[in-house]
Protein backbone atom coordinates (compact mmCIF):
# COMPACT_ATOMS: atom_id res chain seq x y z
CA UNK A 1 0.00 0.00 0.00
CA UNK A 2 1.40 3.48 -1.13
CA UNK A 3 2.13 5.66 1.84
CA UNK A 4 -1.09 8.40 1.79
CA UNK A 5 0.95 10.98 2.27
CA UNK A 6 4.11 13.32 0.89
CA UNK A 7 3.34 12.69 -3.14
CA UNK A 8 4.76 15.92 -5.26
CA UNK A 9 2.12 14.70 -8.40
CA UNK A 10 -1.33 12.94 -7.78
CA UNK A 11 -2.84 11.38 -11.37
CA UNK A 12 -6.41 10.64 -11.12
CA UNK A 13 -7.10 8.36 -14.28
CA UNK A 14 -4.37 5.43 -15.31
CA UNK A 15 -5.78 6.02 -19.52
CA UNK A 16 -3.93 7.07 -21.95
CA UNK A 17 -3.20 10.62 -21.14
CA UNK A 18 -2.42 9.60 -17.22
CA UNK A 19 -0.05 7.19 -18.15
CA UNK A 20 1.83 9.15 -20.78
CA UNK A 21 1.60 12.10 -18.22
CA UNK A 22 2.90 9.80 -15.16
CA UNK A 23 5.67 8.19 -17.03
CA UNK A 24 6.91 11.59 -18.59
CA UNK A 25 6.51 13.33 -15.43
CA UNK A 26 9.15 10.47 -14.30
CA UNK A 27 11.76 10.71 -17.36
CA UNK A 28 11.82 14.40 -16.53
CA UNK A 29 11.78 14.82 -12.78
CA UNK A 30 13.19 11.43 -11.65
CA UNK A 31 13.12 12.17 -8.13
CA UNK A 32 9.24 13.25 -8.49
CA UNK A 33 7.18 11.06 -5.86
CA UNK A 34 4.26 10.21 -8.76
CA UNK A 35 1.04 8.40 -7.62
CA UNK A 36 -1.23 7.33 -10.23
CA UNK A 37 -4.93 6.18 -8.89
CA UNK A 38 -7.10 3.82 -11.34
CA UNK A 39 -10.57 2.65 -11.15
CA UNK A 40 -9.92 -0.22 -13.49
CA UNK A 41 -7.25 -3.23 -13.34
CA UNK A 42 -3.86 -3.42 -15.12
CA UNK A 43 -4.50 -4.63 -18.24
CA UNK A 44 -1.05 -5.26 -19.29
CA UNK A 45 -1.20 -8.98 -19.64
CA UNK A 46 -4.38 -9.42 -21.49
CA UNK A 47 -3.38 -10.47 -25.23
CA UNK A 48 -6.88 -11.10 -25.62
CA UNK A 49 -7.85 -6.86 -26.09
CA UNK A 50 -5.04 -6.32 -28.29
CA UNK A 51 -6.15 -7.40 -31.97
CA UNK A 52 -8.80 -5.89 -34.26
CA UNK A 53 -11.40 -8.89 -33.80
CA UNK A 54 -11.82 -9.12 -29.70
CA UNK A 55 -14.11 -6.21 -28.56
CA UNK A 56 -14.54 -7.74 -25.50
CA UNK A 57 -14.22 -3.92 -23.59
CA UNK A 58 -17.24 -2.78 -25.37
CA UNK A 59 -20.37 -3.16 -23.05
CA UNK A 60 -18.11 -5.45 -21.73
CA UNK A 61 -15.77 -5.78 -18.00
CA UNK A 62 -13.81 -2.77 -18.84
CA UNK A 63 -16.44 -0.88 -20.43
CA UNK A 64 -18.13 2.17 -17.55
CA UNK A 65 -21.24 1.44 -19.18
CA UNK A 66 -22.67 4.96 -19.85
CA UNK A 67 -25.64 5.81 -21.60
CA UNK A 68 -26.78 9.05 -22.93
CA UNK A 69 -29.63 11.04 -21.64
CA UNK A 70 -32.69 10.78 -24.12
CA UNK A 71 -31.56 12.06 -27.60
CA UNK A 72 -34.35 14.46 -28.52
CA UNK A 73 -32.96 14.58 -32.52
CA UNK A 74 -33.18 10.67 -31.78
CA UNK A 75 -36.78 10.39 -31.12
CA UNK A 76 -35.42 10.03 -26.99
CA UNK A 77 -33.33 7.27 -27.85
CA UNK A 78 -30.50 6.88 -25.77
CA UNK A 79 -27.26 6.10 -27.35
CA UNK A 80 -24.14 3.91 -24.99
CA UNK A 81 -21.52 5.84 -24.09
CA UNK A 82 -18.10 3.41 -24.12
CA UNK A 83 -15.35 4.39 -22.01
CA UNK A 84 -12.79 2.28 -20.50
CA UNK A 85 -11.62 2.07 -17.27
CA UNK A 86 -8.22 -0.03 -17.90
CA UNK A 87 -4.80 0.76 -17.68
CA UNK A 88 -5.37 1.72 -21.48
CA UNK A 89 -7.30 5.02 -36.19
CA UNK A 90 -4.48 7.49 -35.54
CA UNK A 91 -5.42 10.70 -37.33
CA UNK A 92 -4.06 14.11 -35.71
CA UNK A 93 -6.59 16.47 -37.63
CA UNK A 94 -5.43 18.95 -39.38
CA UNK A 95 -3.66 22.10 -38.94
CA UNK A 96 -6.66 24.32 -38.85
CA UNK A 97 -8.25 22.68 -35.98
CA UNK A 98 -5.34 23.45 -33.41
CA UNK A 99 -4.85 27.25 -35.15
CA UNK A 100 -7.97 27.65 -33.98
CA UNK A 101 -7.49 26.20 -30.21
CA UNK A 102 -4.74 28.38 -29.76
CA UNK A 103 -6.78 31.26 -31.44
CA UNK A 104 -9.52 30.96 -28.49
CA UNK A 105 -7.04 30.62 -25.79
CA UNK A 106 -4.40 32.70 -26.85
CA UNK A 107 -1.58 30.88 -26.91
CA UNK A 108 0.41 29.61 -29.85
CA UNK A 109 1.25 26.37 -27.87
CA UNK A 110 -1.27 25.16 -29.00
CA UNK A 111 -0.92 25.56 -32.33
CA UNK A 112 -0.39 23.17 -34.96
CA UNK A 113 3.44 24.28 -34.80
CA UNK A 114 3.44 24.31 -30.98
CA UNK A 115 1.80 21.09 -30.47
CA UNK A 116 3.82 19.12 -34.03
CA UNK A 117 7.05 18.27 -31.53
CA UNK A 118 4.45 16.62 -29.32
CA UNK A 119 2.59 14.59 -31.97
CA UNK A 120 6.32 13.31 -33.29
CA UNK A 121 7.32 11.97 -29.47
CA UNK A 122 4.34 9.56 -29.88
CA UNK A 123 4.81 8.51 -33.16
CA UNK A 124 7.18 5.59 -34.44
CA UNK A 125 6.02 5.99 -38.14
CA UNK A 126 5.82 3.39 -40.24
CA UNK A 127 7.37 4.87 -43.81
CA UNK A 128 10.95 4.87 -44.00
CA UNK A 129 10.68 7.91 -46.38
CA UNK A 130 10.23 10.02 -43.29
CA UNK A 131 13.14 9.61 -41.74
CA UNK A 132 13.87 13.24 -42.13
CA UNK A 133 10.37 14.46 -42.32
CA UNK A 134 9.11 17.71 -40.52
CA UNK A 135 5.65 16.05 -39.81
CA UNK A 136 7.27 12.30 -38.42
CA UNK A 137 9.26 10.93 -36.55
CA UNK A 138 10.68 6.79 -36.18
CA UNK A 139 11.47 6.96 -32.78
CA UNK A 140 8.38 8.08 -30.57
CA UNK A 141 6.57 5.42 -28.13
CA UNK A 142 3.88 4.43 -30.55
CA UNK A 143 4.54 2.33 -33.15
CA UNK A 144 1.95 3.38 -36.75
CA UNK A 145 1.41 0.90 -38.97
CA UNK A 146 -0.78 1.26 -42.22
CA UNK A 147 -2.32 -1.46 -44.85
CA UNK A 148 0.87 -1.08 -47.26
CA UNK A 149 3.57 -1.58 -44.61
CA UNK A 150 1.90 -4.64 -43.09
CA UNK A 151 1.38 -6.18 -46.72
CA UNK A 152 -2.41 -5.57 -46.65
CA UNK A 153 -3.07 -5.73 -50.56
CA UNK A 154 -7.11 -4.90 -50.62
CA UNK A 155 -8.14 -5.93 -53.78
CA UNK A 156 -10.76 -2.94 -54.49
CA UNK A 157 -8.05 -0.20 -52.92
CA UNK A 158 -8.09 1.20 -56.46
CA UNK A 159 -11.60 1.37 -57.03
CA UNK A 160 -11.91 3.35 -53.78
CA UNK A 161 -9.12 5.77 -54.33
CA UNK A 162 -10.80 5.95 -58.08
CA UNK A 163 -14.27 6.56 -57.21
CA UNK A 164 -13.16 9.23 -54.96
CA UNK A 165 -11.16 11.04 -56.63
CA UNK A 166 -14.01 10.79 -59.24
CA UNK A 167 -16.09 12.99 -56.59
CA UNK A 168 -13.04 15.07 -56.64
CA UNK A 169 -11.01 14.00 -53.27
CA UNK A 170 -8.24 12.92 -54.47
CA UNK A 171 -5.12 11.26 -52.72
CA UNK A 172 -3.09 13.65 -50.35
CA UNK A 173 0.80 13.96 -51.00
CA UNK A 174 2.25 10.21 -49.81
CA UNK A 175 -1.11 9.47 -49.00
CA UNK A 176 -0.50 10.90 -45.43
CA UNK A 177 -3.58 12.67 -43.39
CA UNK A 178 -1.37 13.49 -40.77
CA UNK A 179 0.89 16.03 -42.10
CA UNK A 180 -1.55 19.20 -41.39
CA UNK A 181 -3.42 19.09 -43.99
CA UNK A 182 -6.45 15.92 -44.23
CA UNK A 183 -9.14 17.18 -46.53
CA UNK A 184 -8.62 14.20 -49.58
CA UNK A 185 -7.96 10.50 -49.34
CA UNK A 186 -4.79 9.23 -47.01
CA UNK A 187 -3.51 5.84 -46.40
CA UNK A 188 -5.70 4.50 -42.83
CA UNK A 189 -3.23 4.76 -40.00
CA UNK A 190 -3.75 2.61 -36.54
CA UNK A 191 -1.56 2.59 -33.33
CA UNK A 192 -0.93 -0.85 -33.70
CA UNK A 193 2.54 -2.98 -33.51
CA UNK A 194 2.66 -6.40 -35.43
CA UNK A 195 -0.78 -5.74 -35.22
CA UNK A 196 -1.27 -5.33 -31.73
CA UNK A 197 -3.33 -2.39 -29.99
CA UNK A 198 -0.20 -0.48 -27.88
CA UNK A 199 -1.17 -0.07 -24.26
CA UNK A 200 -0.66 3.47 -23.01
CA UNK A 201 0.46 1.30 -19.68
CA UNK A 202 2.99 -0.72 -22.08
CA UNK A 203 3.98 2.48 -24.34
CA UNK A 204 4.63 4.99 -21.72
CA UNK A 205 5.90 2.30 -19.06
CA UNK A 206 5.42 3.78 -15.51
CA UNK A 207 8.49 2.20 -13.81
CA UNK A 208 9.58 4.25 -10.95
CA UNK A 209 5.41 6.14 -10.50
CA UNK A 210 3.35 4.18 -7.56
CA UNK A 211 0.18 3.12 -9.19
CA UNK A 212 -3.07 1.71 -7.04
CA UNK A 213 -5.67 0.16 -9.12
CA UNK A 214 -9.56 -0.61 -8.77
CA UNK A 215 -9.73 2.56 -6.48
CA UNK A 216 -12.17 5.01 -7.13
CA UNK A 217 -11.72 8.65 -6.43
CA UNK A 218 -14.86 10.49 -5.21
CA UNK A 219 -13.57 14.12 -4.63
CA UNK A 220 -10.75 16.42 -4.64
CA UNK A 221 -9.78 17.46 -1.51
CA UNK A 222 -9.27 21.24 -1.02
CA UNK A 223 -7.92 24.12 1.88
CA UNK A 224 -9.79 27.07 1.80
CA UNK A 225 -7.66 29.07 4.54
CA UNK A 226 -5.44 30.95 1.67
CA UNK A 227 -7.38 31.08 -1.31
CA UNK A 228 -8.27 27.78 -2.69
CA UNK A 229 -5.75 25.15 -3.13
CA UNK A 230 -5.89 21.34 -3.93
CA UNK A 231 -4.12 19.00 -1.13
CA UNK A 232 -5.14 15.78 -2.35
CA UNK A 233 -7.90 13.50 -2.80
CA UNK A 234 -10.72 11.37 -1.11
CA UNK A 235 -11.39 8.21 -2.43
CA UNK A 236 -14.75 5.88 -2.20
CA UNK A 237 -13.87 4.29 0.64
CA UNK A 238 -12.99 7.09 2.54
CA UNK A 239 -8.99 6.84 2.18
CA UNK A 240 -7.27 10.15 1.43
CA UNK A 241 -4.01 11.12 -0.22
CA UNK A 242 -2.52 13.99 0.25
CA UNK A 243 0.22 15.58 -2.27
CA UNK A 244 1.65 18.99 -3.90
CA UNK A 245 -0.28 18.71 -6.77
CA UNK A 246 -3.56 16.92 -8.24
CA UNK A 247 -3.65 15.93 -12.04
CA UNK A 248 -7.35 14.88 -13.47
CA UNK A 249 -6.74 12.95 -16.16
CA UNK A 250 -9.95 11.04 -15.69
CA UNK A 251 -11.71 11.95 -19.09
CA UNK A 252 -14.18 14.35 -20.29
CA UNK A 253 -17.08 12.04 -18.86
CA UNK A 254 -15.89 11.81 -15.38
CA UNK A 255 -13.45 14.81 -15.10
CA UNK A 256 -16.53 17.10 -14.33
CA UNK A 257 -18.23 14.66 -12.49
CA UNK A 258 -15.29 14.86 -9.97
CA UNK A 259 -14.90 18.70 -10.03
CA UNK A 260 -18.37 19.29 -8.98
CA UNK A 261 -18.52 16.27 -6.43
CA UNK A 262 -15.90 18.54 -5.17
CA UNK A 263 -17.87 21.89 -5.12
CA UNK A 264 -16.23 23.22 -8.25
CA UNK A 265 -18.44 23.65 -10.81
CA UNK A 266 -21.86 25.44 -11.43
CA UNK A 267 -23.53 26.89 -8.34
CA UNK A 268 -26.87 25.47 -9.33
CA UNK A 269 -26.27 21.95 -10.10
CA UNK A 270 -23.90 21.96 -6.50
CA UNK A 271 -27.05 23.39 -5.11
CA UNK A 272 -29.58 20.84 -6.03
CA UNK A 273 -27.82 17.86 -5.01
CA UNK A 274 -26.69 19.80 -1.25
CA UNK A 275 -22.90 19.76 -2.20
CA UNK A 276 -21.42 22.95 -0.60
CA UNK A 277 -19.93 25.09 -3.50
CA UNK A 278 -16.70 25.92 -2.63
CA UNK A 279 -16.17 27.89 -6.31
CA UNK A 280 -18.97 28.86 -9.04
CA UNK A 281 -17.80 27.62 -12.52
CA UNK A 282 -20.36 27.56 -14.84
CA UNK A 283 -18.28 25.49 -17.79
CA UNK A 284 -17.25 22.81 -15.46
CA UNK A 285 -20.02 20.73 -17.64
CA UNK A 286 -20.70 22.64 -20.91
CA UNK A 287 -19.06 22.63 -24.55
CA UNK A 288 -19.16 18.93 -24.31
CA UNK A 289 -19.16 17.26 -27.58
CA UNK A 290 -18.86 13.65 -29.38
CA UNK A 291 -18.58 12.40 -33.03
CA UNK A 292 -21.48 10.90 -34.27
CA UNK A 293 -20.68 7.26 -36.29
CA UNK A 294 -23.06 5.72 -39.08
CA UNK A 295 -22.01 2.14 -40.57
CA UNK A 296 -24.21 1.40 -43.57
CA UNK A 297 -23.76 -2.19 -45.23
CA UNK A 298 -23.48 -2.12 -49.64
CA UNK A 299 -24.42 -5.46 -51.13
CA UNK A 300 -21.59 -6.95 -53.64
CA UNK A 301 -22.68 -7.91 -57.20
CA UNK A 302 -20.37 -10.57 -57.34
CA UNK A 303 -19.37 -11.92 -54.16
CA UNK A 304 -17.31 -14.56 -55.69
CA UNK A 305 -14.91 -12.31 -56.70
CA UNK A 306 -13.82 -12.11 -52.56
CA UNK A 307 -13.65 -8.52 -52.09
CA UNK A 308 -15.49 -9.17 -48.69
CA UNK A 309 -13.98 -10.39 -45.34
CA UNK A 310 -15.82 -13.79 -44.99
CA UNK A 311 -15.49 -14.88 -48.43
CA UNK A 312 -13.53 -18.39 -49.07
CA UNK A 313 -10.57 -16.61 -50.48
CA UNK A 314 -7.19 -17.79 -49.47
CA UNK A 315 -5.96 -13.90 -48.90
CA UNK A 316 -8.78 -13.69 -45.74
CA UNK A 317 -6.50 -16.47 -44.04
CA UNK A 318 -3.20 -14.74 -44.72
CA UNK A 319 -1.63 -13.48 -41.07
CA UNK A 320 -1.47 -9.84 -42.17
CA UNK A 321 -4.91 -9.47 -43.06
CA UNK A 322 -5.57 -9.70 -39.25
CA UNK A 323 -3.30 -6.88 -38.48
CA UNK A 324 -5.64 -4.22 -38.59
CA UNK A 325 -9.11 -2.68 -39.52
CA UNK A 326 -9.85 -3.89 -43.18
CA UNK A 327 -9.84 -0.89 -44.87
CA UNK A 328 -7.42 0.88 -47.12
CA UNK A 329 -7.62 4.31 -47.14
CA UNK A 330 -9.62 6.89 -44.68
CA UNK A 331 -11.31 10.20 -46.06
CA UNK A 332 -11.95 13.71 -45.06
CA UNK A 333 -14.58 15.44 -46.85
CA UNK A 334 -16.21 18.75 -46.72
CA UNK A 335 -19.39 20.22 -47.79
CA UNK A 336 -20.10 23.41 -49.77
CA UNK A 337 -19.38 26.57 -48.52
CA UNK A 338 -22.84 28.38 -50.14
CA UNK A 339 -25.26 25.16 -47.46
CA UNK A 340 -22.34 25.62 -44.67
CA UNK A 341 -23.21 29.10 -44.91
CA UNK A 342 -26.71 29.19 -44.97
CA UNK A 343 -26.86 26.71 -42.28
CA UNK A 344 -24.75 28.98 -40.17
CA UNK A 345 -27.45 31.74 -40.01
CA UNK A 346 -29.97 29.20 -39.59
CA UNK A 347 -28.47 28.43 -36.32
CA UNK A 348 -28.04 32.35 -35.91
CA UNK A 349 -24.50 32.17 -37.08
CA UNK A 350 -24.16 35.40 -39.04
CA UNK A 351 -20.40 36.22 -38.25
CA UNK A 352 -18.59 36.11 -42.08
CA UNK A 353 -15.43 35.16 -40.33
CA UNK A 354 -16.75 32.07 -38.04
CA UNK A 355 -14.19 29.55 -38.01
CA UNK A 356 -15.50 27.12 -40.07
CA UNK A 357 -15.72 30.07 -43.23
CA UNK A 358 -12.58 31.21 -42.36
CA UNK A 359 -10.70 28.41 -43.51
CA UNK A 360 -11.52 25.14 -45.00
CA UNK A 361 -12.41 22.45 -42.46
CA UNK A 362 -13.03 18.43 -42.51
CA UNK A 363 -16.25 17.35 -41.65
CA UNK A 364 -16.98 14.01 -42.34
CA UNK A 365 -14.61 11.17 -42.18
CA UNK A 366 -15.50 8.20 -44.38
CA UNK A 367 -13.70 4.78 -44.64
CA UNK A 368 -14.62 1.95 -47.06
CA UNK A 369 -14.73 -1.22 -45.31
CA UNK A 370 -14.03 -4.70 -46.46
CA UNK A 371 -17.11 -6.38 -44.45
CA UNK A 372 -20.15 -6.25 -43.46
CA UNK A 373 -20.97 -4.42 -40.00
CA UNK A 374 -24.02 -5.68 -37.40
CA UNK A 375 -26.67 -6.85 -37.62
CA UNK A 376 -25.23 -8.51 -40.64
CA UNK A 377 -22.38 -10.66 -40.01
CA UNK A 378 -18.68 -10.71 -42.42
CA UNK A 379 -20.31 -13.60 -44.98
CA UNK A 380 -17.86 -12.49 -47.88
CA UNK A 381 -21.56 -10.73 -49.48
CA UNK A 382 -21.16 -7.27 -47.99
CA UNK A 383 -18.80 -4.18 -47.65
CA UNK A 384 -19.69 -1.31 -45.41
CA UNK A 385 -19.05 2.04 -45.28
CA UNK A 386 -18.51 3.81 -41.53
CA UNK A 387 -19.02 7.65 -41.60
CA UNK A 388 -18.06 10.12 -38.63
CA UNK A 389 -18.92 13.52 -38.23
CA UNK A 390 -15.67 15.29 -36.81
CA UNK A 391 -16.90 18.91 -36.68
CA UNK A 392 -19.96 18.75 -34.83
CA UNK A 393 -21.03 22.42 -33.74
CA UNK A 394 -23.93 20.43 -31.79
CA UNK A 395 -23.19 21.28 -27.84
CA UNK A 396 -24.13 19.65 -25.02
CA UNK A 397 -23.61 18.70 -20.81
CA UNK A 398 -21.80 16.67 -18.75
CA UNK A 399 -23.77 16.87 -14.82
CA UNK A 400 -24.21 15.04 -11.79
CA UNK A 401 -27.12 12.34 -11.05
CA UNK A 402 -26.58 12.88 -7.23
CA UNK A 403 -23.55 14.02 -4.52
CA UNK A 404 -22.15 10.22 -4.72
CA UNK A 405 -19.37 9.51 -7.26
CA UNK A 406 -20.91 5.43 -7.56
CA UNK A 407 -23.60 7.28 -9.33
CA UNK A 408 -22.78 7.63 -13.36
CA UNK A 409 -22.84 10.87 -14.76
CA UNK A 410 -25.50 12.34 -16.34
CA UNK A 411 -24.03 12.71 -20.29
CA UNK A 412 -26.47 14.98 -22.88
CA UNK A 413 -24.13 15.16 -26.04
CA UNK A 414 -27.63 17.31 -27.33
CA UNK A 415 -26.72 15.27 -30.81
CA UNK A 416 -28.02 16.76 -34.41
CA UNK A 417 -29.28 19.63 -32.72
CA UNK A 418 -28.07 22.40 -35.52
CA UNK A 419 -28.91 23.12 -38.63
CA UNK A 420 -25.03 22.84 -39.80
CA UNK A 421 -24.77 19.02 -38.77
CA UNK A 422 -28.26 18.32 -40.34
CA UNK A 423 -26.82 19.86 -43.67
CA UNK A 424 -23.22 18.20 -43.08
CA UNK A 425 -24.72 14.76 -42.25
CA UNK A 426 -27.63 14.92 -45.21
CA UNK A 427 -25.06 15.97 -48.01
CA UNK A 428 -22.18 13.00 -46.60
CA UNK A 429 -25.17 10.72 -47.11
CA UNK A 430 -26.18 11.36 -49.88
CA UNK A 431 -22.50 11.23 -51.25
CA UNK A 432 -21.37 8.31 -49.54
CA UNK A 433 -24.39 6.75 -51.50
CA UNK A 434 -23.22 8.21 -54.86
CA UNK A 435 -20.00 6.80 -54.33
CA UNK A 436 -21.06 3.56 -53.70
CA UNK A 437 -23.64 3.24 -55.97
CA UNK A 438 -23.07 5.88 -59.10
CA UNK A 439 -21.56 5.78 -61.65
CA UNK A 440 -17.77 5.23 -59.98
CA UNK A 441 -15.24 2.09 -59.94
CA UNK A 442 -16.99 1.08 -56.93
CA UNK A 443 -20.50 1.91 -58.05
CA UNK A 444 -19.41 -0.90 -60.77
CA UNK A 445 -19.53 -3.37 -58.09
CA UNK A 446 -22.63 -2.74 -55.72
CA UNK A 447 -25.32 -3.58 -56.59
CA UNK A 448 -27.54 -1.43 -53.31
CA UNK A 449 -27.43 -0.75 -49.82
CA UNK A 450 -28.61 -3.47 -47.32
CA UNK A 451 -30.68 -0.55 -44.61
CA UNK A 452 -31.42 -1.71 -41.29
CA UNK A 453 -34.80 -1.03 -41.95
CA UNK A 454 -36.67 0.87 -44.63
CA UNK A 455 -36.13 1.79 -48.06
CA UNK A 456 -32.52 1.29 -49.07
CA UNK A 457 -30.15 4.53 -50.46
CA UNK A 458 -30.14 5.32 -54.08
CA UNK A 459 -27.91 7.24 -56.22
CA UNK A 460 -30.74 7.31 -58.59
CA UNK A 461 -33.31 8.70 -56.18
CA UNK A 462 -33.05 12.00 -54.54
CA UNK A 463 -33.54 11.34 -50.52
CA UNK A 464 -35.45 13.82 -48.68
CA UNK A 465 -33.89 15.75 -45.77
CA UNK A 466 -36.90 13.95 -43.69
CA UNK A 467 -35.55 10.60 -45.08
CA UNK A 468 -32.24 11.62 -43.33
CA UNK A 469 -33.27 12.66 -40.68
CA UNK A 470 -34.90 9.42 -40.05
CA UNK A 471 -31.90 7.60 -40.69
CA UNK A 472 -30.00 9.57 -38.37
CA UNK A 473 -32.43 9.26 -35.49
CA UNK A 474 -32.35 5.11 -36.32
CA UNK A 475 -28.91 4.35 -36.99
CA UNK A 476 -26.44 6.89 -35.60
CA UNK A 477 -24.07 6.23 -32.32
CA UNK A 478 -21.12 7.78 -30.84
CA UNK A 479 -17.61 7.28 -31.75
CA UNK A 480 -16.90 7.53 -28.01
CA UNK A 481 -15.03 10.86 -29.09
CA UNK A 482 -16.56 12.86 -25.84
CA UNK A 483 -14.34 16.09 -25.31
CA UNK A 484 -14.60 19.80 -24.23
CA UNK A 485 -16.51 19.61 -21.15
CA UNK A 486 -13.53 21.56 -18.86
CA UNK A 487 -12.64 23.25 -21.76
CA UNK A 488 -9.48 25.38 -21.76
CA UNK A 489 -10.30 29.48 -21.81
CA UNK A 490 -13.11 28.82 -19.65
CA UNK A 491 -12.29 25.90 -16.72
CA UNK A 492 -8.62 25.65 -17.18
CA UNK A 493 -5.71 28.39 -18.71
CA UNK A 494 -3.39 27.36 -21.15
CA UNK A 495 -1.38 25.93 -18.49
CA UNK A 496 -3.99 23.64 -17.80
CA UNK A 497 -4.76 24.93 -14.33
CA UNK A 498 -7.96 24.91 -13.15
CA UNK A 499 -8.75 28.83 -13.03
CA UNK A 500 -9.23 30.13 -9.44
CA UNK A 501 -7.82 26.41 -7.52
CA UNK A 502 -3.75 26.37 -6.84
CA UNK A 503 -2.29 23.24 -7.66
CA UNK A 504 -4.92 21.79 -9.57
CA UNK A 505 -4.72 21.44 -13.10
CA UNK A 506 -6.68 19.05 -15.85
CA UNK A 507 -4.68 16.66 -18.37
CA UNK A 508 -7.49 14.83 -21.10
CA UNK A 509 -9.90 15.61 -23.59
CA UNK A 510 -12.08 17.68 -21.31
CA UNK A 511 -9.96 20.73 -21.91
CA UNK A 512 -10.25 20.57 -25.72
CA UNK A 513 -11.92 23.59 -26.48
CA UNK A 514 -12.97 22.74 -30.19
CA UNK A 515 -13.77 19.59 -31.63
CA UNK A 516 -10.63 17.80 -33.47
CA UNK A 517 -11.55 16.95 -36.62
CA UNK A 518 -10.82 13.24 -36.28
CA UNK A 519 -10.25 10.36 -33.50
CA UNK A 520 -8.86 12.13 -30.25
CA UNK A 521 -6.35 9.67 -29.39
CA UNK A 522 -3.62 11.07 -30.93
CA UNK A 523 -4.48 14.48 -29.83
CA UNK A 524 -4.91 13.28 -25.95
CA UNK A 525 -1.59 11.82 -26.32
CA UNK A 526 -0.21 15.12 -27.48
CA UNK A 527 -1.86 17.27 -24.76
CA UNK A 528 0.12 14.48 -22.62
CA UNK A 529 2.71 15.11 -23.90
CA UNK A 530 3.07 18.84 -24.00
CA UNK A 531 1.58 19.17 -20.50
CA UNK A 532 4.48 16.87 -19.10
CA UNK A 533 6.76 19.48 -20.40
CA UNK A 534 4.71 22.65 -18.56
CA UNK A 535 4.37 20.85 -15.27
CA UNK A 536 8.04 19.90 -15.20
CA UNK A 537 9.36 23.42 -16.13
CA UNK A 538 6.36 25.16 -13.58
CA UNK A 539 8.23 23.41 -10.31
Amino acid sequence: MAAPNGWDYIIVGGGLAGCALASRLHEYLPAARILVLEAGPDVGGRKDILHFQSFNFIGGEFDWNYKTTPQKAYGGRQVDLVSGRVLGTWTRGAKVDYDDWAEIVGDQRWSYEGQLPYFKKTEAWYNLLYKKSANHSLDGKLHIESPMSTGRLYPLADQVEQSWASLGFKALPEYDMNAGENIGLGELTENRHNGARQLASLAYPLDGVTLLTNVLVESVLTDETAGLRATGVRLADGAEYHGKDVILCAGAYRTPQLLMLSGLGPRDVLSKHGIRTKMDVPGVGQNFNDHILVFLNWRLKDPSKAYALGSSHPRWGEPQYAMGMPGSYAVSTTVPEDGLRAALARDGETDPDHPLLRSSHAVMGNIVLYFSTPPLVPDGTHISTALMGVKPTSRGTVSIASGNIADPPVLDPNYYSTEVDKYVWRTSLRRITQLMTGDTPLGREVAGETPLAGEPLSANATATDEYLDGRMKNQAISMFHGSGSCAMGTVVDSELRVKGVQNLRIVDASVFPVSIGAPIQAATYALAEQAAVLISKAT
